[in-house]
């Protein structure tokens, strides 16, 4: 009996201890907020526009050695250096939560993703090349982001982050019908 009343008493302690493991405190949370707020928001305008400029080039390719592509690669680099860089982030003194750092780790790979997209992207924009490596890396990064914005705002919708991972194929020259492609969706 005495056996019995231990083994109870210590099932309980490890359930709450593995239960609390899993949420975050709401200290902990806004401390994260305040180191990571004013970055994200450098990550989501980065993302924003690799993505803007992954159409352009998309659209128009020949034209990528003009001064508004530089300049759109230079703005994606300013954001992603005020987000910081991996190593960078890595050094940041967050707080000791499993879930938090599982979002920070997913944080720094958007960084490593979208340096890499952008190296890919350039790279391939001098050569005419293919640029789905640069779009893969966008589309992880824009899930990833996603996810880590819902969970540290608490955004509560029933809705579900998935990543685009299809792309619609199009002729030379073919634009397409956004108007059309955003009613599908619904």
């Amino acid at each position: 009996m005495f056996f019995h009343k231990k083994f109870n008493i210590f099932l309980i302690l490890f359930f709450l201890i593995v239960s609390c493991e899993n949420k975050v405190s709401e200290t902990d949370l806004k401390e994260y907020k305040e180191i990571m707020d004013i970055r994200l928001g450098h990550l989501g305008n980065a993302i924003i526009l690799q993505g803007r400029l992954l159409d352009a080039f998309n659209l128009r390719n020949d034209r990528s050695d003009e001064d508004h592509f530089k300049e759109a690669e230079e703005l994606i680099q300013g954001h992603l250096k005020s987000f910081g860089r991996p190593d960078d982030l890595r050094q940041l003194d967050i707080p000791n939560s499993a879930k938090l750092n599982e979002i920070h780790n997913s944080l720094i790979e958007v960084s490593e993703l979208l340096i890499a997209a952008t190296n890919a992207l350039e790279d391939n924009a001098w050569l005419g090349g293919s640029v789905s490596f640069a779009e893969r890396n966008l589309d992880v990064a824009r899930f990833n982001f996603q996810n880590a914005v819902k969970f540290v705002y608490q955004v509560k919708d029933e809705n579900e982050v998935r990543p685009v991972t299809e792309y619609e194929e199009y002729d030379v020259g073919d634009i397409p019908d956004e108007f059309k492609k955003l009613n599908q969706s619904k």
